[in-house]
C-alpha cells in the first residue's frame, strides 16, 4: 500500500525548487558519483550518457519536475510510464531504491551544505519515499501481467542466436528464439528487448527495438554499426549463429495504442527504422488496419535498410505511403517515392492531417529538430510521440 506524503512534505519540497534549478546537474552529478561504484547498478545505466552528462541532466530535469509537480503527481503520468517501462526492461528491483535513495539524499545534503536543513531533509526523505512506492507498485503490477501472459516470462531467459542478415553495409539483424524452445510473449509493434551483456570485457545494459511483426517463435532485432560504440560493434564482429544471450521481456510504450482508428506518419532516419518496420510488417499481416506512412531519410539510398522489405510492403494490396529521403540524393534504384534532402517538419505539416499522430525515431538531433519544429507549427504533444534509447532531457523540455 502507497503511503500519502506526510503534512507539509509538497509544500516544503516546492520551496526547494530554486535550488535545484541553480544546483541540480551538481547535484545528480555527485549521486551518480556514488552510484557507480556499485558494479550491479552501474551496469543498468549506459556510461556513455554519463560520460557527457546527458544522464545528470536528465535526472536533475526529472527531479525538477517532479518537485514542481508534487502535489498533482497526475500530471506526471506520461513520464512515470517511460520510467517504469525503463526500469522493467533492465530490471529493478524494490530492493535497489533504497540504495538510490541514500545516495540522492547525500548528494542533497553534500551540494546544499547547511542549506539543506533537518526539516528540507526529512521532506526529500518522504518525497522520495513515496514516489519509490508508486514506481515499484507500477513496475510490480508489469512484471507479474507480462510474466503471466502467454510465453511471458520474468527476469532473464536465454535465447540463442538462430541467424544473421546483412541488411546494409552497417545494420545486421539477429533472429533470436528461446533456448528452452517454448512460445514467447507477442510484443507489442514498437517495443523493445534488453540485454543483459556480461562477457568479452562488457558488462552493461542495452536496448534494441523489434523489427518483426509479432511471432510467438522468435523475436528479430536490427543493429547499426557504431564506429564508437563498444556495444554494437561486439554484436557485428562478436555474436555468432548458435550465441546465447540473457533477454528481458519485451518493453516499451512507443506503441500504435493511444492513436485509436487516426492515421500514422512514422518519421525515421538511419536506424530508427527498426521499430517501425515491426509496425509495417504487422499492418501487412493485418493487425493494423489504420493508414500508415513512412517516411524515412538516410546519408544515401543505399545505406538504407530493409530494402528488399520495404520494396514488397509497397507492392502489398494495403501498401502503406512510402517517402525516402537521401541527403546526398544518390543512387534511389528501390521504384519508390524519392527527396533529395532532409526530412523536414514543414514537409511533414503538409503531408498530415489535423488528425494524423506522428511517430519520430532516430538520432537525438534528428528528433529534437523535427519535433521541436513541429510544435512550432502547431501540432501538439498528444500527437506526437517519439522513441530515444538513452538520456532524454533535451526533448524532455
Amino acid at each position: 500500500m502507497i503511503e500519502p506524503l506526510k503534512s507539509g512534505t509538497a509544500e516544503i519540497v516546492k520551496a526547494t525548487i530554486p535550488a535545484l534549478e541553480a544546483y541540480g546537474v551538481t547535484i545528480t552529478k555527485t549521486m551518480y558519483g556514488s552510484l557507480m561504484r556499485d558494479p550491479a547498478i552501474a551496469a543498468m545505466f549506459n556510461q556513455t550518457d554519463q560520460a557527457n552528462g546527458r544522464q545528470p541532466h536528465a535526472l536533475a530535469a526529472a527531479v525538477l519536475a517532479y518537485a514542481r509537480h508534487i502535489d498533482h503527481p497526475e500530471k506526471l503520468e506520461s513520464a512515470l510510464s517511460l520510467i517504469v517501462e525503463r526500469h522493467v526492461a533492465v530490471m529493478v528491483k524494490p530492493e535497489q531504491y533504497p540504495v538510490v535513495g541514500t545516495a540522492l539524499l547525500g548528494a542533497i545534503k553534500t551540494v546544499l551544505g547547511d542549506a539543506a536543513t533537518p526539516q528540507i531533509m526529512e521532506a526529500w526523505s518522504d518525497a522520495y519515499r513515496f514516489l519509490a512506492e508508486i514506481l515499484i507498485s507500477h513496475e510490480a503490477r508489469i512484471y507479474n501481467e507480462r510474466s503471466a501472459l502467454p510465453g511471458g516470462w520474468r527476469e532473464w531467459r536465454s535465447f540463442r542466436v538462430a541467424s544473421r542478415v546483412q541488411e546494409s553495409d552497417t545494420v545486421t539483424s539477429f533472429w533470436l528464439a528461446p533456448v528452452d524452445n517454448k512460445p514467447v510473449l507477442l510484443h507489442k509493434p514498437g517495443q523493445f528487448l534488453t540485454f543483459k551483456l556480461e562477457r568479452d570485457g562488457i558488462n552493461t545494459r542495452r536496448s534494441y527495438s523489434i523489427s518483426n511483426a509479432p511471432d510467438a517463435q522468435s523475436y528479430r532485432i536490427s543493429v547499426k554499426r557504431d564506429p564508437n560504440g563498444q556495444v554494437s560493434s561486439w554484436f557485428h564482429d562478436r555474436l555468432r549463429e548458435g550465441d546465447k544471450l540473457d533477454v528481458a521481456p519485451p518493453a516499451g510504450d512507443f506503441t500504435l495504442a493511444a492513436t485509436g482508428t487516426s492515421p500514422v506518419l512514422l518519421a525515421s532516419a538511419g536506424i530508427g527504422i527498426t521499430p517501425f518496420m515491426s509496425m509495417l510488417l504487422t499492418a501487412r499481416a493485418g493487425g493494423i488496419t489504420k493508414p500508415l506512412h513512412l517516411v524515412h531519410g538516410d546519408h544515401d539510398y543505399d545505406r538504407i535498410p530493409f530494402r528488399s522489405s520495404l520494396l514488397e510492403l509497397a507492392g502489398a494490396p494495403t501498401a502503406p505511403r512510402i517517402d525516402l529521403f537521401s541527403s546526398t540524393g544518390a543512387g534511389n534504384n528501390l521504384s519508390l517515392p524519392g527527396h533529395k534532402g532532409h526530412i523536414s517538419a514543414q514537409w511533414i505539416f503538409d503531408n498530415i492531417t489535423p488528425e494524423t499522430h506522428i511517430f519520430v525515431c532516430g538520432p537525438r538531433s534528428f528528433q529534437h529538430d523535427l519535433i521541436g519544429g513541429l510544435r512550432k507549427l502547431g501540432v501538439t504533444n498528444d500527437r506526437i510521440h517519439h522513441e530515444f534509447f538513452g538520456s532524454d532531457e533535451a526533448l524532455a523540455a
